[in-house]
């Protein structure tokens, strides 16, 4: 038998087991490997994301303004007519009733008001 045919019979061999054993080589590489290019299967999941960001806590907001001293700003309102207020007195519907006097002029012929009344909705009524 002729020599030449048994060396690339050899040769073959050996390149076919050569080719395998590289396949196999690169199947065992782990996912996410420099050999496979940092690829992972189709089948393989990332893994766990992490948690999305979670909101800062709530602004802290100031308490709201007290509410106005309505009966300083009643007082304000009837002194601002000229009148002097005695006595101030809040009423059970909101309303605010006060004893006044007021200096008399010849711009006023009915007379000077005993009594005013602010209503909630800021009308004042004067009654004699």
């Amino acid at each position: 038998m002729n020599p030449m045919p048994r060396t690339f019979l050899a040769a073959s061999v050996a390149v076919v087991v050569a080719l395998v054993g590289a396949s196999t080589a690169f199947a065992q590489l782990p996912p996410g490997s420099i050999g496979n290019a940092g690829r992972m299967p189709d089948t393989m999941s990332p893994g766990a994301l992490p948690p999305p960001p979670t909101p800062g806590p709530a602004p802290v907001m100031a308490p709201p303004a007290p509410y106005p001293n309505t009966q300083s700003m009643t007082r304000d309102r009837i002194q601002s007519q000229d009148y002097r207020v005695q006595r101030l007195q809040q009423r059970p519907d909101g309303s605010w009733k006060a004893d006044v006097t007021r200096d008399a002029t010849p711009t006023r012929p009915q007379g000077v008001p005993k009594k005013v009344t602010i209503l909630p909705n800021g009308q004042m009524l004067e009654e004699w």
